[in-house]
């Protein structure tokens, strides 16, 4: 066990990880949880050091212990279909993370720390309470795909995070979109640029792939 690199426990009816996980400090690097009865993350979690996947997806865990920001290794995180309401308050500790995904929870703001995360990619967020994104979220340069469908209440994106990152897909519901919609003001035109390169680069790679057919 002292040697375990990978731990996949899905699937299971597990209420809770004791703290003899922390036994693997130094070896574990996938822990999956999901699909288990889980209301809590015991904080040792955050000994977990040289971790780089962590999914407790379809559990019911509130909130994730403060220590978890301790896994700085990690580049996948994956708490959809919880019911979180918060993130850690230090979440931009994890300077490693890559991809995020927190799709169906409770989440109605996220903390001003999210900006630090300055190796992230990928975002889910579909599906919670979002009603307002903090502006220090220009700080996560590397930004490309962003996904908000289901926060119906959701304001006006941060000017910055659509200049300042590298952001060229952002999905939110129709209803949301033009006239003085997310997308629109102050940097709309940043994104729309972004946009229009990634789609002809996609339409370039289909059409010398051969994957296009024309009918004629």
């Amino acid at each position: 066990m002292s040697k375990l690199r990978t731990l996949d426990l899905a699937h299971n009816q597990i209420k809770k990880l004791g703290p003899a996980i922390g036994a693997l400090s130094g070896t574990l690097t996938s822990l999956v949880l999901s699909h288990n009865r889980m209301s809590e993350l015991d904080p040792v979690i955050g000994t977990l050091s040289r971790l780089e996947l962590l999914d407790v997806r379809h559990n019911s865990l509130a909130t994730l212990p403060a220590p978890i920001v301790g896994c700085r290794r990690l580049k996948k995180l994956h708490v959809d279909d919880n019911a979180l309401v918060e993130l850690p308050a230090a979440i931009g500790d994890l300077c490693a993370l890559v991809l995020l995904t927190a799709s169906r929870n409770k989440l109605a703001a996220l903390p001003d720390d999210f900006g630090r995360l300055a190796q992230l990619v990928e975002v889910d967020l579909s599906d919670n309470e979002l009603a307002l994104l903090p502006a220090s979220l220009s700080g996560c340069e590397r930004l490309r795909l962003l996904k908000l469908r289901g926060n119906r209440a959701l304001a006006p994106l941060p000017a910055a995070l659509l200049t300042d990152t590298a952001l060229d897909r952002v999905e939110v519901d129709e209803h949301l979109i033009g006239g003085d919609g997310l997308l629109a003001g102050d940097g709309a035109d940043a994104y729309n640029g972004r946009r229009k390169q990634l789609l002809d680069k996609e339409l370039h790679a289909k059409l010398h792939g051969g994957d296009l057919k024309f009918s004629t």
